[in-house]
């Protein structure tokens, strides 16, 4: 599903956020991505939704190289992923049904066949009795269910996640985290940039090390302690 081949990205000024970064994901499969504040994890993900461009290297999506993407084919290839984000980023003034039919409607799916997709992606998050509140109402792990949702909606073939259980007590962090290894159940692949060892280790998942950029460890699930 995702490869990375000798990927670089230099930020003007000089900055090399990621250096001859080159790591495979399986389809189906789920990993993390850790390391220190400043390590490249952000800059990963957003090179998978072309929010930024590798200065050096290439990156393939499920069989595509993203260099061959220009600016009009981004948001076609945005639908094919979902993004969960720490800090939520739903619309406040609009409910939560709202919220999570957003990438149905950019996507031009029928309004019948939306309700449907909606609540199904709500019940997996445990919040289909919520759809007519508005996010201000819920709490902080609701509203990340709710991000989730959003994500998974659309059924995307990639689902990244750049820290999204950073502002979440343990439990609620472990919660979320089994949400999103059930998705694999369904083939979707699942890469998490997160910098909770405890909760990496718990899950017992692969797990890339990054470091000032570089890879500096890639462990298989079967190897976490």
């Amino acid at each position: 599903m995702i490869r990375f081949d000798q990927v670089s990205k230099r930020y003007e000024g000089g900055h090399e956020a990621l250096s001859q970064l080159s790591f495979e994901v399986a389809e189906g499969e789920m990993a993390f991505v850790t390391g220190h504040s400043g390590a490249g994890k952000s800059t990963l993900l957003k090179l998978l939704a072309l929010i930024e461009r590798p200065t050096h290297g290439h990156i393939v999506l499920d069989g595509q190289p993203l260099a061959k993407i220009r600016a009009a084919g981004i948001p076609k290839l945005r639908r094919r992923i979902g993004m969960v984000f720490q800090d939520h980023r739903l619309l406040l003034d609009r409910s939560v049904f709202a919220n999570v039919e957003l990438p149905l409607v950019i996507g031009g799916i029928a309004p019948q066949e939306r309700g449907r997709r909606v609540r199904a992606a709500l019940e997996k998050v445990g919040l289909l009795d919520y759809e007519r509140q508005l996010p201000v109402s819920l709490s902080t792990g609701e509203q990340q269910r709710v991000g989730i949702a959003r994500a998974i909606v659309a059924r995307p073939a990639l689902l990244i996640a750049d820290e999204p259980t950073g502002n979440l007590d343990p439990q609620l962090a472990v919660e979320i985290m089994e949400l999103f290894a059930g998705f694999r159940q369904v083939g979707t692949t699942v890469l998490v940039a997160s910098h909770d060892l405890p909760l990496i280790k718990r899950m017992r998942k692969r797990v890339v090390v990054l470091d000032h950029g570089r890879l500096v460890a890639d462990v298989a699930a079967e190897e976490v302690l």
